[in-house]
């Protein structure tokens, strides 16, 4: 018997594992996969909203606490595991950004570091873009993380730690008088105290029909790599809805579509050419250089990409840490953080209400 189950073994039901064991738990993760395998991997590791002031104040309240840990986490991962997860100080520039002035203000009012840059700038300090012919938005403070290096050093301090992990299927919930008695898997049946669902698009599956589901719905991204080429530095480049993110290894990472297909996770030639067609427009560099990767993940959206972290009502021990959309890895930190502090009823560090079920 454990203290806590944890469905779902993406980034997370990771950290949120990583809490519970911190503050003395005894934990166990079932996950029909590999850990880290869905959404959770296929993100670009942004360490930031690309475009924080088109969120609201619950998103980016969560956000800030994440980016405030995330150099500290990559860290203690890397010292205990020998896993760098390239925690990167690379900063965002914001190419044709049509609602500048609203960025502008959101920078000012949340005192973001920031600066608009000249033409005459770009082109200079940004020689390895195509030609820039309007001013565009630079903030120095954003990070990036290699999300792979990240979930794969996770797994194995979890592992170190003695979490439980359980490759198995979560078939469903065994509720009996409003009170989870167990989790039936594959092949057999886990029992805890209390039990979170943190599934991603595939959390609402969990909870019986009787039940308030959350609204969560999956949203397919697909993105490309290339091969390392020379790019002179790491800063990443949002140019409209699509972004860019040179690695430390010399890797390009091209981003993201966005597909309304319910759980098809399937990648398309199409999205390929897209992606490849923009990468090699922004960074000519890449003209005539293949990407030597493509992969698609299902985003858990949820209304205003505010996630659930909370109690399922009329259900005792059940608890949600799910429907961050495609700020999994901005916010997981801080959700992991919130969560468990409500259920050791802890003070928590912010207003918990605007991640409840009923809003």
């Amino acid at each position: 018997m454990f203290d806590f189950v944890i469905i779902g073994g993406g980034i997370i039901g990771l950290l949120t594992a990583k809490e519970l064991h911190k503050n003395g738990a005894t934990v166990a993760i079932i996950e029909k996969g590999s850990p880290g395998q869905q959404a959770s991997w296929a993100a670009g590791g942004i360490l930031s909203p690309m475009r924080p002031w088109h969120y609201s104040d619950p998103v980016n309240a969560i956000s800030d606490l994440s980016q405030a840990v995330y150099q500290e986490l990559s860290c203690e991962l890397y010292q205990e595991t020998g896993i760098d997860p390239e925690w990167i100080l690379s900063g965002m520039l914001v190419l044709n950004d049509s609602d500048m002035p609203q960025a502008l203000t959101w920078c000012q009012q949340h005192n973001a570091i920031h600066k608009v840059v000249s033409t005459e700038y770009l082109n200079t300090n940004f020689s390895h873009l195509r030609p820039i012919n309007e001013p565009a938005l630079l903030r120095d403070n954003v990070a990036t993380i290699r999300t792979n290096k990240l979930l794969a050093a996770l797994t194995q301090y979890l592992n170190n730690k003695g979490i439980t992990f359980y490759n198995q299927q979560a078939e469903s919930l065994i509720i009996k008088s409003g009170l989870v008695t167990g989790v039936q898997t594959t092949n057999e049946q886990v029992r805890g105290n209390e039990y979170i669902i943190c599934s991603g698009a595939w959390s609402p599956k969990l909870i019986p029909e009787v039940y308030q589901k959350p609204d969560i719905t999956p949203v397919k991204g697909q993105m490309i790599c290339f091969p390392p080429v020379n790019i002179p530095d790491f800063c990443m480049v949002m140019d409209g809805d699509r972004y860019i993110i040179p690695r430390k290894d010399g890797r390009v990472v091209v981003g993201s579509t966005r597909e309304y297909t319910s759980f098809d996770a399937s990648k398309t030639k199409q999205a390929f050419a897209d992606l490849k067609k923009f990468a090699q427009q922004l960074f000519p560099t890449l003209n005539n250089i293949e990407p030597d990767a493509h992969w698609a993940g299902l985003r858990p959206s949820s209304p205003d990409s505010i996630p659930y972290i909370c109690r399922v009502d009329k259900v005792s021990n059940l608890s949600l840490n799910a429907g961050h959309y495609r700020n999994g890895i901005v916010t997981a930190p801080a959700s992991a953080k919130l969560l468990v502090d409500l259920l050791l009823s802890h003070q928590p560090s912010i207003n918990p209400s605007p991640y409840q079920l009923h809003r």
